[in-house]
Protein backbone atom coordinates (compact mmCIF):
# COMPACT_ATOMS: atom_id res chain seq x y z
CA UNK A 1 0.00 0.00 0.00
CA UNK A 2 1.39 3.37 -0.98
CA UNK A 3 2.26 5.65 1.90
CA UNK A 4 0.94 9.17 2.12
CA UNK A 5 3.24 12.12 1.53
CA UNK A 6 3.48 15.04 3.92
CA UNK A 7 5.76 17.04 1.64
CA UNK A 8 4.88 20.74 1.81
CA UNK A 9 4.68 22.55 -1.48
CA UNK A 10 6.95 25.59 -1.50
CA UNK A 11 5.38 28.89 -2.62
CA UNK A 12 6.19 29.98 -6.16
CA UNK A 13 9.12 32.38 -6.55
CA UNK A 14 7.82 35.63 -8.00
CA UNK A 15 9.99 38.38 -9.43
CA UNK A 16 7.80 41.50 -9.23
CA UNK A 17 8.53 44.91 -10.75
CA UNK A 18 6.72 48.02 -9.54
CA UNK A 19 8.36 51.41 -9.74
CA UNK A 20 5.76 52.81 -7.35
CA UNK A 21 6.00 51.40 -3.85
CA UNK A 22 6.00 52.94 -0.38
CA UNK A 23 7.30 55.44 0.67
CA UNK A 24 5.65 56.82 -2.49
CA UNK A 25 2.24 58.04 -1.32
CA UNK A 26 0.11 57.26 -4.34
CA UNK A 27 -2.62 54.70 -5.08
CA UNK A 28 -0.42 52.40 -7.16
CA UNK A 29 2.20 52.10 -4.43
CA UNK A 30 -0.45 51.28 -1.84
CA UNK A 31 -2.25 48.71 -3.95
CA UNK A 32 0.89 46.82 -4.96
CA UNK A 33 2.14 46.63 -1.36
CA UNK A 34 -1.29 45.43 -0.21
CA UNK A 35 -1.43 42.63 -2.76
CA UNK A 36 2.10 41.45 -2.04
CA UNK A 37 1.44 41.53 1.68
CA UNK A 38 -1.43 39.07 1.48
CA UNK A 39 -0.39 36.57 -1.20
CA UNK A 40 1.23 33.28 -0.24
CA UNK A 41 4.13 33.68 -2.67
CA UNK A 42 7.88 34.02 -2.28
CA UNK A 43 8.31 37.50 -3.72
CA UNK A 44 11.39 39.39 -4.79
CA UNK A 45 10.28 42.95 -5.50
CA UNK A 46 12.19 45.44 -7.65
CA UNK A 47 10.94 48.97 -6.95
CA UNK A 48 12.00 52.61 -7.21
CA UNK A 49 14.17 54.35 -4.66
CA UNK A 50 15.07 57.96 -5.43
CA UNK A 51 11.74 59.52 -6.27
CA UNK A 52 11.25 62.66 -8.30
CA UNK A 53 10.72 65.82 -6.29
CA UNK A 54 7.02 65.95 -7.12
CA UNK A 55 6.35 62.47 -5.75
CA UNK A 56 4.62 62.51 -2.37
CA UNK A 57 6.38 60.58 0.38
CA UNK A 58 4.75 58.79 3.33
CA UNK A 59 7.30 57.36 5.76
CA UNK A 60 4.61 55.61 7.81
CA UNK A 61 3.65 53.69 4.69
CA UNK A 62 7.28 52.63 4.31
CA UNK A 63 7.28 51.06 7.76
CA UNK A 64 4.21 49.02 6.84
CA UNK A 65 5.60 47.91 3.48
CA UNK A 66 9.09 47.08 4.70
CA UNK A 67 7.59 44.70 7.26
CA UNK A 68 6.08 42.51 4.55
CA UNK A 69 7.19 38.89 4.07
CA UNK A 70 9.18 39.43 0.88
CA UNK A 71 12.54 40.74 -0.25
CA UNK A 72 12.92 44.22 -1.71
CA UNK A 73 15.58 45.59 -4.03
CA UNK A 74 15.25 49.36 -4.38
CA UNK A 75 16.77 50.72 -7.58
CA UNK A 76 17.33 54.49 -7.90
CA UNK A 77 15.83 56.34 -10.83
CA UNK A 78 17.98 58.98 -12.53
CA UNK A 79 17.86 60.82 -15.84
CA UNK A 80 20.74 62.43 -17.71
CA UNK A 81 20.80 66.22 -17.33
CA UNK A 82 20.50 66.73 -21.09
CA UNK A 83 17.31 64.70 -21.20
CA UNK A 84 15.74 66.70 -18.37
CA UNK A 85 16.51 69.95 -20.21
CA UNK A 86 15.22 68.53 -23.50
CA UNK A 87 12.02 67.34 -21.83
CA UNK A 88 11.38 70.82 -20.40
CA UNK A 89 11.86 72.39 -23.82
CA UNK A 90 9.63 69.79 -25.47
CA UNK A 91 6.95 70.37 -22.84
CA UNK A 92 7.15 74.13 -23.39
CA UNK A 93 6.46 73.69 -27.09
CA UNK A 94 3.92 70.88 -26.55
CA UNK A 95 6.15 68.27 -28.22
CA UNK A 96 5.94 65.71 -25.43
CA UNK A 97 7.27 62.47 -26.85
CA UNK A 98 10.13 61.22 -24.65
CA UNK A 99 8.13 61.36 -21.42
CA UNK A 100 5.08 59.79 -23.08
CA UNK A 101 6.59 56.73 -24.74
CA UNK A 102 5.35 55.33 -22.51
CA UNK A 103 6.36 57.69 -19.65
CA UNK A 104 9.33 59.45 -18.07
CA UNK A 105 10.41 56.30 -16.21
CA UNK A 106 11.60 54.48 -19.32
CA UNK A 107 15.17 55.34 -18.33
CA UNK A 108 14.74 53.20 -15.22
CA UNK A 109 15.00 49.97 -17.25
CA UNK A 110 18.83 49.89 -17.69
CA UNK A 111 19.29 50.51 -13.96
CA UNK A 112 16.97 47.61 -13.09
CA UNK A 113 18.77 45.21 -15.42
CA UNK A 114 22.16 46.25 -13.99
CA UNK A 115 20.89 45.81 -10.42
CA UNK A 116 19.65 42.31 -11.21
CA UNK A 117 23.04 41.32 -12.63
CA UNK A 118 24.93 42.83 -9.70
CA UNK A 119 22.76 41.77 -6.77
CA UNK A 120 20.66 38.83 -7.96
CA UNK A 121 22.88 37.06 -10.45
CA UNK A 122 22.00 33.63 -9.04
CA UNK A 123 18.29 34.30 -8.58
CA UNK A 124 15.85 32.31 -10.74
CA UNK A 125 12.12 33.09 -10.50
CA UNK A 126 9.22 30.81 -11.36
CA UNK A 127 7.18 33.71 -12.71
CA UNK A 128 7.47 37.44 -13.44
CA UNK A 129 4.84 40.04 -12.52
CA UNK A 130 5.00 43.67 -13.62
CA UNK A 131 2.71 46.42 -12.33
CA UNK A 132 1.85 49.40 -14.50
CA UNK A 133 1.55 52.28 -14.26
CA UNK A 134 4.11 53.40 -15.02
CA UNK A 135 3.86 51.34 -18.19
CA UNK A 136 7.66 51.33 -18.37
CA UNK A 137 7.45 48.51 -15.83
CA UNK A 138 6.00 46.33 -18.57
CA UNK A 139 8.89 47.13 -20.90
CA UNK A 140 11.15 45.80 -18.17
CA UNK A 141 8.94 42.73 -17.93
CA UNK A 142 9.49 42.03 -21.62
CA UNK A 143 13.25 42.05 -21.06
CA UNK A 144 12.97 39.81 -18.00
CA UNK A 145 10.77 37.33 -19.85
CA UNK A 146 13.48 36.95 -22.46
CA UNK A 147 16.21 36.78 -19.81
CA UNK A 148 14.64 34.08 -17.62
CA UNK A 149 12.32 32.25 -20.01
CA UNK A 150 9.48 31.98 -17.45
CA UNK A 151 5.80 33.01 -17.59
CA UNK A 152 4.98 36.70 -17.27
CA UNK A 153 1.91 38.47 -15.85
CA UNK A 154 1.39 42.12 -16.87
CA UNK A 155 -0.90 43.90 -14.40
CA UNK A 156 -2.57 47.15 -15.56
CA UNK A 157 -4.08 49.55 -13.04
CA UNK A 158 -5.54 51.58 -15.94
CA UNK A 159 -5.88 51.15 -19.69
CA UNK A 160 -2.76 52.13 -21.65
CA UNK A 161 -3.85 53.57 -25.00
CA UNK A 162 -7.47 54.25 -24.05
CA UNK A 163 -6.64 56.28 -20.91
CA UNK A 164 -8.36 59.67 -21.52
CA UNK A 165 -6.09 61.43 -19.01
CA UNK A 166 -2.98 60.85 -21.14
CA UNK A 167 -3.83 63.29 -23.95
CA UNK A 168 -1.68 61.48 -26.51
CA UNK A 169 -0.73 63.25 -29.72
CA UNK A 170 -1.05 61.24 -32.93
CA UNK A 171 2.69 60.48 -32.76
CA UNK A 172 2.87 59.46 -29.10
CA UNK A 173 -0.31 57.41 -29.52
CA UNK A 174 1.20 55.56 -32.46
CA UNK A 175 4.37 54.75 -30.52
CA UNK A 176 2.43 53.68 -27.42
CA UNK A 177 0.11 51.48 -29.43
CA UNK A 178 3.15 49.65 -30.77
CA UNK A 179 4.58 49.28 -27.23
CA UNK A 180 1.26 48.06 -25.83
CA UNK A 181 0.85 45.55 -28.65
CA UNK A 182 4.31 44.12 -28.00
CA UNK A 183 3.51 43.71 -24.29
CA UNK A 184 0.07 42.13 -24.65
CA UNK A 185 1.22 39.79 -27.39
CA UNK A 186 4.19 38.59 -25.33
CA UNK A 187 2.76 38.40 -21.80
CA UNK A 188 1.18 35.14 -20.65
CA UNK A 189 -1.55 36.83 -18.60
CA UNK A 190 -3.00 40.35 -18.74
CA UNK A 191 -4.62 41.57 -15.54
CA UNK A 192 -7.05 44.51 -15.40
CA UNK A 193 -9.08 45.94 -12.53
CA UNK A 194 -12.49 45.69 -14.21
CA UNK A 195 -14.32 43.72 -16.87
CA UNK A 196 -15.11 47.04 -18.57
CA UNK A 197 -11.36 47.68 -18.96
CA UNK A 198 -10.90 44.24 -20.50
CA UNK A 199 -13.67 44.89 -23.02
CA UNK A 200 -12.31 48.31 -23.92
CA UNK A 201 -8.67 47.31 -24.33
CA UNK A 202 -9.19 43.89 -25.89
CA UNK A 203 -11.62 45.16 -28.53
CA UNK A 204 -8.67 45.86 -30.85
CA UNK A 205 -6.94 42.51 -30.32
CA UNK A 206 -7.54 38.94 -31.42
CA UNK A 207 -9.44 36.34 -29.42
CA UNK A 208 -6.10 34.67 -28.65
CA UNK A 209 -4.92 37.79 -26.82
CA UNK A 210 -8.27 38.35 -25.11
CA UNK A 211 -8.17 34.83 -23.67
CA UNK A 212 -5.12 35.86 -21.65
CA UNK A 213 -7.02 38.68 -19.86
CA UNK A 214 -8.15 38.36 -16.25
CA UNK A 215 -9.94 40.72 -13.84
CA UNK A 216 -8.44 41.44 -10.42
CA UNK A 217 -9.86 44.28 -8.36
CA UNK A 218 -8.13 46.58 -5.95
CA UNK A 219 -8.39 45.57 -2.30
CA UNK A 220 -8.80 47.02 1.18
CA UNK A 221 -7.33 45.76 4.44
CA UNK A 222 -10.07 45.73 7.13
CA UNK A 223 -7.44 45.76 9.90
CA UNK A 224 -6.38 49.30 9.00
CA UNK A 225 -9.75 50.93 9.72
CA UNK A 226 -11.03 52.27 13.02
CA UNK A 227 -14.62 52.53 14.21
CA UNK A 228 -14.88 56.07 15.65
CA UNK A 229 -17.70 57.03 17.99
CA UNK A 230 -20.19 59.07 15.94
CA UNK A 231 -22.57 59.66 18.88
CA UNK A 232 -23.50 63.30 19.38
CA UNK A 233 -20.96 64.70 16.95
CA UNK A 234 -21.68 67.74 14.81
CA UNK A 235 -21.58 68.72 12.01
CA UNK A 236 -22.45 66.02 9.50
CA UNK A 237 -19.27 65.58 7.44
CA UNK A 238 -19.03 64.42 3.82
CA UNK A 239 -15.52 63.88 2.47
CA UNK A 240 -13.88 63.44 -0.90
CA UNK A 241 -10.38 61.97 -0.64
CA UNK A 242 -8.12 62.09 -3.68
CA UNK A 243 -6.80 64.47 -6.30
CA UNK A 244 -8.72 66.67 -8.71
CA UNK A 245 -7.21 67.32 -12.13
CA UNK A 246 -8.07 67.57 -15.82
CA UNK A 247 -11.79 67.06 -16.39
CA UNK A 248 -12.28 65.64 -12.90
CA UNK A 249 -13.47 68.76 -11.07
CA UNK A 250 -15.83 69.60 -8.19
CA UNK A 251 -18.00 71.73 -10.53
CA UNK A 252 -20.93 69.21 -10.71
CA UNK A 253 -21.06 69.08 -6.91
CA UNK A 254 -20.89 72.87 -6.56
CA UNK A 255 -23.79 73.27 -8.99
CA UNK A 256 -25.86 70.71 -7.10
CA UNK A 257 -25.12 72.33 -3.73
CA UNK A 258 -26.25 75.69 -5.07
CA UNK A 259 -29.46 74.10 -6.36
CA UNK A 260 -30.17 72.26 -3.10
CA UNK A 261 -29.56 75.49 -1.18
CA UNK A 262 -32.29 77.15 -3.21
CA UNK A 263 -34.86 74.34 -3.07
CA UNK A 264 -34.27 72.56 0.25
CA UNK A 265 -31.87 74.75 2.27
CA UNK A 266 -32.63 72.86 5.47
CA UNK A 267 -30.59 69.91 4.11
CA UNK A 268 -27.45 72.05 4.18
CA UNK A 269 -27.89 73.01 7.82
CA UNK A 270 -25.23 71.37 9.98
CA UNK A 271 -23.44 70.01 6.90
CA UNK A 272 -19.76 70.28 6.02
CA UNK A 273 -18.12 68.97 2.85
CA UNK A 274 -14.36 68.49 2.87
CA UNK A 275 -11.97 67.84 -0.01
CA UNK A 276 -8.71 66.14 0.99
CA UNK A 277 -6.02 66.15 -1.70
CA UNK A 278 -4.65 68.21 -4.53
CA UNK A 279 -6.98 70.54 -6.43
CA UNK A 280 -4.40 71.18 -9.17
CA UNK A 281 -4.56 74.74 -10.50
CA UNK A 282 -8.33 75.06 -10.79
CA UNK A 283 -9.92 78.48 -10.41
CA UNK A 284 -12.58 77.57 -7.85
CA UNK A 285 -14.49 80.77 -8.50
CA UNK A 286 -14.98 79.73 -12.12
CA UNK A 287 -16.31 76.36 -10.92
CA UNK A 288 -19.03 77.96 -8.78
CA UNK A 289 -17.39 77.91 -5.35
CA UNK A 290 -18.18 81.57 -4.62
CA UNK A 291 -21.91 80.89 -4.97
CA UNK A 292 -21.92 78.53 -1.99
CA UNK A 293 -22.55 79.44 1.66
CA UNK A 294 -19.28 80.30 3.45
CA UNK A 295 -17.78 77.32 5.26
CA UNK A 296 -19.96 74.71 3.54
CA UNK A 297 -17.05 73.38 1.46
CA UNK A 298 -13.46 73.32 2.76
CA UNK A 299 -10.15 72.06 1.39
CA UNK A 300 -7.11 70.47 2.95
CA UNK A 301 -3.91 69.07 1.41
CA UNK A 302 -3.00 65.44 0.86
CA UNK A 303 -2.46 63.49 4.08
CA UNK A 304 -0.49 60.29 4.80
CA UNK A 305 -2.27 57.11 3.80
CA UNK A 306 -3.23 55.86 7.26
CA UNK A 307 -4.58 59.29 8.14
CA UNK A 308 -6.68 59.21 4.97
CA UNK A 309 -8.26 55.94 6.13
CA UNK A 310 -9.06 57.49 9.51
CA UNK A 311 -10.71 60.44 7.75
CA UNK A 312 -12.82 58.05 5.71
CA UNK A 313 -13.89 56.15 8.82
CA UNK A 314 -14.83 59.31 10.75
CA UNK A 315 -16.93 60.79 7.91
CA UNK A 316 -20.69 60.46 7.76
CA UNK A 317 -20.58 60.06 3.99
CA UNK A 318 -18.03 59.78 1.20
CA UNK A 319 -17.88 61.16 -2.34
CA UNK A 320 -16.61 59.79 -5.63
CA UNK A 321 -16.31 62.39 -8.41
CA UNK A 322 -15.18 61.37 -11.89
CA UNK A 323 -14.74 63.14 -15.20
CA UNK A 324 -17.67 63.08 -17.62
CA UNK A 325 -17.60 60.21 -20.12
CA UNK A 326 -19.95 57.99 -22.06
CA UNK A 327 -18.64 55.02 -20.05
CA UNK A 328 -15.98 54.92 -17.35
CA UNK A 329 -13.83 51.80 -17.00
CA UNK A 330 -11.86 53.09 -14.01
CA UNK A 331 -12.03 51.43 -10.59
CA UNK A 332 -10.76 54.16 -8.23
CA UNK A 333 -8.63 52.68 -5.48
CA UNK A 334 -10.09 55.22 -3.06
CA UNK A 335 -13.54 53.75 -3.72
CA UNK A 336 -12.25 50.37 -2.56
CA UNK A 337 -10.85 51.99 0.58
CA UNK A 338 -14.29 53.57 1.07
CA UNK A 339 -15.63 50.02 1.26
CA UNK A 340 -13.25 49.39 4.14
CA UNK A 341 -14.50 52.50 5.93
CA UNK A 342 -18.09 51.23 5.55
CA UNK A 343 -19.60 54.70 5.13
CA UNK A 344 -22.39 55.67 2.69
CA UNK A 345 -21.12 56.63 -0.78
CA UNK A 346 -22.44 59.06 -3.38
CA UNK A 347 -20.80 58.73 -6.78
CA UNK A 348 -20.93 61.58 -9.28
CA UNK A 349 -19.62 59.29 -11.95
CA UNK A 350 -20.55 58.16 -15.48
CA UNK A 351 -22.09 54.77 -16.19
CA UNK A 352 -19.48 52.04 -15.86
CA UNK A 353 -17.25 50.34 -13.33
CA UNK A 354 -17.47 52.69 -10.35
CA UNK A 355 -21.18 53.40 -10.83
CA UNK A 356 -22.00 49.69 -10.98
CA UNK A 357 -20.09 48.96 -7.78
CA UNK A 358 -21.64 51.85 -5.84
CA UNK A 359 -25.10 50.70 -6.88
CA UNK A 360 -24.27 47.14 -5.84
CA UNK A 361 -23.34 48.46 -2.41
CA UNK A 362 -26.64 50.28 -2.11
CA UNK A 363 -25.25 53.77 -2.69
CA UNK A 364 -26.24 56.78 -4.77
CA UNK A 365 -25.05 57.44 -8.33
CA UNK A 366 -25.50 60.33 -10.76
CA UNK A 367 -23.90 61.03 -14.13
CA UNK A 368 -21.84 64.27 -13.88
CA UNK A 369 -23.16 65.34 -17.28
CA UNK A 370 -26.76 65.34 -15.98
CA UNK A 371 -27.22 68.21 -13.47
CA UNK A 372 -30.79 67.25 -12.55
CA UNK A 373 -29.66 63.73 -11.62
CA UNK A 374 -26.79 65.11 -9.53
CA UNK A 375 -29.21 67.46 -7.72
CA UNK A 376 -31.64 64.64 -6.96
CA UNK A 377 -28.91 62.23 -5.91
CA UNK A 378 -27.32 64.77 -3.57
CA UNK A 379 -30.66 65.58 -1.94
CA UNK A 380 -31.39 61.91 -1.31
CA UNK A 381 -27.86 61.25 -0.06
CA UNK A 382 -27.79 64.16 2.40
CA UNK A 383 -31.30 63.38 3.68
CA UNK A 384 -30.19 59.81 4.36
CA UNK A 385 -27.11 61.02 6.26
CA UNK A 386 -29.29 63.21 8.50
CA UNK A 387 -31.52 60.23 9.26
CA UNK A 388 -28.57 57.87 9.74
CA UNK A 389 -26.97 60.25 12.23
CA UNK A 390 -30.06 59.96 14.38
CA UNK A 391 -30.04 56.17 14.17
CA UNK A 392 -26.23 55.80 14.53
CA UNK A 393 -26.52 52.78 12.17
CA UNK A 394 -24.28 49.80 11.61
CA UNK A 395 -21.41 49.64 9.08
CA UNK A 396 -22.86 50.64 5.72
CA UNK A 397 -22.84 48.73 2.43
CA UNK A 398 -23.85 45.25 1.30
CA UNK A 399 -21.53 42.96 3.30
CA UNK A 400 -21.38 40.35 0.54
CA UNK A 401 -20.23 42.95 -1.98
CA UNK A 402 -17.70 44.42 0.46
CA UNK A 403 -16.24 40.98 1.21
CA UNK A 404 -15.23 40.51 -2.44
CA UNK A 405 -12.75 43.36 -2.10
CA UNK A 406 -11.08 42.34 1.13
CA UNK A 407 -7.33 41.87 0.74
CA UNK A 408 -7.40 38.15 1.52
CA UNK A 409 -10.05 37.50 -1.15
CA UNK A 410 -8.20 39.47 -3.83
CA UNK A 411 -4.88 37.84 -2.91
CA UNK A 412 -6.48 34.40 -3.28
CA UNK A 413 -7.75 35.36 -6.74
CA UNK A 414 -4.26 36.50 -7.74
CA UNK A 415 -2.72 33.24 -6.51
CA UNK A 416 -5.13 31.36 -8.81
CA UNK A 417 -3.90 33.40 -11.78
CA UNK A 418 -0.32 32.54 -10.87
CA UNK A 419 -1.27 28.87 -10.49
CA UNK A 420 -2.56 28.86 -14.08
CA UNK A 421 1.02 29.40 -15.26
CA UNK A 422 3.28 27.73 -12.68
Amino acid sequence: MAGSSNTKTEPSRVLAVSFYYPPANNPRAVQVSRLLEHVNLSTMLICGDDYATDDRIDRAGTLLADDLPHQILRVPFTQPAWKKVSARIANQFHIRLWDKTPDRYRDWKPAVLRALNEHLSGYRPDIIVTFGSPMSDHLIGRELQQKYGVPWIAHFSDPWIENPFKNYSWLSRTVNLSLERDVVEAADRLVYTSSESVDLVMDKYSDRVRQKARVLSHAFDPHLFDSPDMNGRAPIVIRYLGDMYGQRTPAPLFRALESVGQTTPELLQGLQIEFVGSIADFNLSDLGFDELPPGLVTFRPTVPYLESLALMSSADGLLVIDAPATTSVFLPSKLIDYLGAARPVFGITPPGTAANLIQELGGWVADPSQPAAVDSGLQSFVAYLHQRRKALGEPWGDPIVRSRFKADSVACAFEKIVAELV
